[in-house]
């Protein structure tokens, strides 16, 4: 319909075809009225003529903000029944046509552009439109190698593009026209396609890719952990689970990290929904609608709150108020979820950016989850994210948790954060420290010749004892478990000791005087019901029953242990070992 040579609107000379798209076909034209500038033209083909004007209205919204990420919108006309956009032309051509002729892009560089791409975005997003086909061929560059987003508007009278779409437009779930979560999740696919070169779902079938989707197998393990947990949040099947906002989507780029969420007032709410729940528990309705309407006040949005309101009004057959409750509470908090538990699995099996990202959506709904911050302090611990780590559980210790843990997980975080000086752990008073875990990783730190070497194998961190939320509960702290240990030349040992440590050391609980037990080769962690033993990374290893296992492994009953080369039994209660 157009040719080379042709002159459009008086104005433009048609030197070129650039490319063409579900929208219509694009061409570079010299604009005769400014020497010198070029610009592209698109040639809406198959609109419906009633949808020119909401269009067109969109692109003069878009062209009054005047954005430098935003692919300029000059005008528009009608050329032989079509209507035809004049737009910017980015001469550095698309990123899809980058990745077609190079493939993957430095990591760096990906999120330098997702840096600049929220930004934009985001400014967009608060106006009111949403763009819904974020991809590498709508992301452009300029003259100067600046980043371009374009084809707003056109975008928007699509359905956009299946191998970037969010799996709720997917599955035909109601998606609001101005829900910018539809944009973070094609964002995140098109950051994930950059740094592989490859899109997660361009070799599946349409019902293999939907599956991918929703299992959340969109971002591959060989990237690094920190860009693995950020595109994990982006591209979550859940929207309530992801990124809110191009915002928040960008502060996460910007600091390499998920934030994980604090909020004290939240944090209480939930508190006083629990009580309300343990009224319920007993029948006592009144007091119960009494704590959750105290919850409810705090934080409107308490999901517990809100179904203890509702289980109090139902009780007493309110069933309106209650069902007013309930509905509420699923707006909030729409599906049922087991992220922490899936997080916490992730975590067991060394998958730490997932288990990140399953821990933040989790604490997301549940604020005064302790546990599933410390597991979230063990993420941040595992990877080397000392400061994170530290941070957190200084956070959690003001909360005043019912767990001892978060005293000790901040001073293991701090050491490996070279936060004391020899001299300063000298002057620790001994009689001050009550917790049993930091009173081992105290001993650790201070021994001399210590157990690990500061520049070498095995490292410090090896020797160390991270403390799980449980064993720091303070209501359990009066409980004692007596673990029988027999030593190689049959002696019975028996303690109630929280933590046993085992090797070669004098200053051990158990000595062990064989040429393969290391100085700190194990350790024995002990409270009711749940006794663990822990290799130190020892260089010949530690075995239960005749497995060599890594990290900890739970005892429950009687098990012949080898240390090194040096065989014990080892009783999870005393009574066991006769």
């Amino acid at each position: 319909m157009i040719s080379v040579g042709d002159l459009l609107d008086e104005t433009y000379r048609v030197v070129g075809r650039l490319g063409s798209g579900g929208f219509g076909e694009v061409f570079l034209a010299d604009d005769e009225a400014i020497p010198g500038r070029q610009v592209a033209l698109k040639m809406l083909t198959g609109r419906p003529p009633g949808e020119h004007g909401a269009l067109v209205h969109e692109m003069r919204s878009l062209a009054q903000f005047n954005h430098p990420g935003v692919v300029a919108f000059h005008h528009h006309f009608m050329s032989q029944g079509q209507l035809v956009l004049a737009m910017e032309y980015c001469p550095g051509r698309s990123l899809d046509d980058r990745l077609v002729g190079g493939g993957a892009v430095a990591i760096d560089e990906v999120f330098r552009w997702g840096v600049v791409l929220c930004d934009t975005l985001a400014f967009v997003h608060g106006k009111g439109i949403v763009h819904h086909d974020i991809k590498p061929a709508n992301i452009l560059f300029a003259q100067n190698g600046s980043l371009k987003v374009g084809d707003f508007g056109v975008a928007n009278m699509n359905t956009g593009t299946r191998l970037y779409l969010a799996p709720e437009m997917l599955l035909g779930e109601p998606v609001s026209r101005t829900d910018a979560r539809v944009d973070v999740y094609a964002l995140g696919i098109t950051l994930v396609e950059a740094a592989t070169g490859e899109n997660p779902f361009e070799l599946l079938k349409p019902e293999e890719a939907l599956r991918a989707r929703v299992a959340h197998q969109t971002v591959p393990s060989n990237l690094p952990r920190w860009t693995q947990e950020v595109l994990l949040r982006a591209t979550h099947p859940t929207p309530e689970l992801r990124f809110q906002n191009m915002a928040e989507f960008g502060q996460a780029i910007r600091s390499r990290h998920v934030p994980y969420v604090l909020d004290g007032q939240r944090i209480k709410a939930h508190g006083l929904a629990e009580r309300a729940e343990q009224k319920l528990a007993k029948r006592q309705w009144k007091q119960a609608q009494q704590l959750a309407d105290q919850a409810l006040h705090i934080s409107p949005d308490c999901t517990v709150a809100l179904l203890a309101a509702g289980r109090c009004n139902l009780m007493i057959r309110r069933t309106k108020q209650a069902q007013q409750f309930f509905s509420r509470a699923l707006d909030v908090s729409p599906r049922m979820h087991v992220q922490k538990e899936l997080g916490w699995l992730h975590l067991e099996e060394g998958n730490v950016p997932m288990a990140i990202s399953l821990l933040c959506d989790h604490l997301d709904r549940n604020a005064a989850d302790f546990e599933a911050y410390n597991l979230l302090l063990e993420c941040f611990y595992r990877t080397g994210r000392f400061e994170a780590g530290e941070d957190l559980a200084r956070k959690m210790m003001e909360q005043k948790t019912p767990s001892d843990c978060f005293r000790n997980n901040r001073f293991i975080c701090r050491l490996l954060n070279d936060g004391y000086t020899s001299a300063a752990l000298a002057k620790i008073d001994d009689t001050d420290v009550v917790n049993p875990f930091v009173a081992y990783n105290l001993a650790v730190a201070r021994e001399k010749p210590s157990s690990w070497s500061a520049d070498g194998q095995p490292a410090l961190r090896e020797k160390l004892l991270f403390q799980d939320y449980r064993s720091g509960l303070l209501k359990d702290s009066s409980k004692q478990n007596k673990v029988s240990v027999r030593l190689p030349d049959g002696r019975l040992y028996e303690t109630d000791a929280q933590v046993v440590a085992l090797g070669s050391l004098a200053s051990n609980e158990l000595v062990l005087s064989e040429p393969s037990v290391s100085r700190r080769h194990a350790v024995i962690t002990n409270r009711p019901s749940a006794v663990w033993l822990h290799d130190l990374g020892s260089s010949v290893g530690t075995q239960v029953d005749g497995k060599k296992f890594e990290g900890r492994v739970f005892l429950d009953g009687v098990h012949k242990v080898n240390v090194g080369r040096a065989t014990i039994e080892v009783a999870s209660r005393a009574d066991l070992l006769v």
